[in-house]
């Protein structure tokens, strides 16, 4: 296994920092990229003593400032692996109350977000005959969710959309281009929102999960470590389901 410097968009998030945390024991460098100084930092001082870790502290929604700070990020590591993990939501909305703010904001985490990464970083992938891009959407986005709202699954859908023609354009170079749709998976987050159900409401959201359970974050970063190997090169355009059955 070549040592290799992966970039990670909103490192701070569950999955995202388990990820951090498996390509650290790989032995490969990090940039670790979030708006949340005190959680980036905590973490990169975690792994400090197992990888070379750089912390980038900024707002990926903010385009022309994250647009600069990637460029720099680029010259300065030429990073082969990036990993967009911005853009959860757990607001369960129904589309009458939904306002289009709702749309603007999500589709600015989510899609805009991600595209502008990979607008930078791509190109010197290209250039250096090697890359691995992980984007993430979410299991709503392959068909609908009980957990989240129409906008949040438009633009989760609009992610597979992009990742594949991303993936279009650039096979052939060395650079493949994957995603995974997670589905329930028990960040803090999300387990903080299942909590705040009432017995009936989780009883019926455990129903309707084939295993009866929300997934873990360490089974959740399997996958995306899979992604962002040498071993994941003939895979490009790919939906990763992470949903334990779940079929909606």
């Amino acid at each position: 296994m070549i040592a290799r410097t992966a970039l990670l968009i909103g490192a701070a998030g569950g999955i995202l920092s388990e990820v951090a945390r498996g390509l650290a024991r790989e032995g490969h460098s990090l940039v670790l990229f979030d708006k949340d100084e005190e959680a980036v930092s905590g973490l990169a001082d975690e792994l400090a003593q197992q990888a070379k870790v750089e912390v980038v502290v900024g707002d990926i929604t903010d385009i022309p400032a994250a647009e600069r700070q990637l460029t720099g990020i680029v010259a300065r590591h030429a990073p082969s692996v990036l990993v967009n993990g911005v853009g959860g939501d757990t607001r369960v909305i129904g589309y009458a109350d939904l306002e289009r703010g709702h749309f603007e904001q999500t589709y600015l985490e989510n899609v805009i977000s991600t595209w502008v990464a990979v607008k930078v970083c791509a190109p010197r992938m290209v250039r250096d005959g090697y890359g691995r891009i992980v984007n993430f959407a979410s299991a709503g986005g392959r068909t609908y969710s009980h957990f989240n709202n129409a906008a949040y699954v438009g633009a989760k859908a609009a992610v597979i959309g992009m990742t594949k023609q991303m993936a279009y354009e650039l096979a052939g170079t060395g650079v493949v281009v994957n995603v995974v749709a997670h589905g329930p998976i028990a960040t803090a987050r999300v387990a903080g929102a299942f909590e705040r159900r009432d017995e009936e409401s989780k009883r019926a959201v455990l129903g309707r999960l084939p295993m009866g359970r929300y997934g873990t974050v360490a089974e959740a970063a399997g996958s995306v470590l899979h992604l962002c190997s040498e071993g994941a090169g003939y895979s490009t355009g790919a939906v990763i389901d992470i949903n334990g059955g779940l079929y909606m």
